[in-house]
């Protein structure tokens, strides 16, 4: 499965969830798929953007923070309404409304809602036990699911998993390195660079071919 569509479909159970939150019990393939561009794309434009912000602001150390993914959600437009930083001198203090509303949205019922259909939250009537109170998230338990040790293991080095560690990768001929491999190519070419041309070049012609056939070439 290529990594386009690995990610569409690690997008569809939550859209689809959002969506039964919101009240809709169906809706057509086209349409779900449709969400998942858009989802995806969305979410592409707010990580490219918090990575802009973290190279310029502290490009010494460009990994993204609050403040980077702050400033992605002012610029993809989640975070309204909010004051330009002009007008926020002006008026001598910072406009907090669009935060705020977020905030608001993150705490209140319709995200509460979302969270109960995907089985974060205890439906009413529930018996809630104590230890299962955080619940785990669809991935983890469709990973569990598939893997027969219940392991991370089977998923590392994936997008799906833990990072993998990295080992060096031995050229054929002896090489260890990419990097060894490229100063022996430049440190043959330096050499044969320092030879006649005559006996340096490498002729084009094949080698069977006489000297009068590669010119009547």
């Amino acid at each position: 499965m290529s990594g386009a569509n690995l990610y569409n479909a690690l997008l569809r159970p939550p859209i689809i969830q959002i969506l039964r939150a919101q009240g809709f019990h169906s809706t057509r393939p086209s349409v779900l798929e449709s969400l998942q561009d858009l989802t995806g794309r969305y979410i592409q434009i707010l990580a490219s953007s918090a990575a802009e912000h973290a190279a310029n602001a502290h490009p010494e150390d460009p990994v993204p923070e609050l403040e980077d993914f702050y400033q992605a959600l002012q610029d993809a437009g989640a975070i309204r309404p909010q004051l330009r930083e002009v007008e926020e001198d002006w008026q001598g203090e910072e406009d907090m409304r669009g935060l705020q509303s977020f905030l608001g949205w993150i705490k209140g019922p319709v995200h509460a809602e979302i969270l109960r259909v995907a089985g974060f939250l205890p439906s009413e009537g529930d018996i809630v036990d104590p230890d299962a109170v955080k619940k785990e998230d669809f991935l983890t338990a469709l990973k569990k699911k598939h893997s027969k040790t219940g392991e991370e293991s089977r998923y590392a080095g994936t997008v799906i998993g833990k990072g993998g560690e990295e080992h060096p990768i031995v050229i054929e001929g002896g090489a260890p390195s990419i990097q060894e491999w490229g100063a022996q190519v430049r440190a043959r070419a330096s050499e044969s660079g320092g030879m006649d041309s005559d006996t340096s070049g490498v002729s084009s012609a094949p080698s069977h071919l006489s000297d009068e056939e590669v010119m009547g070439a």
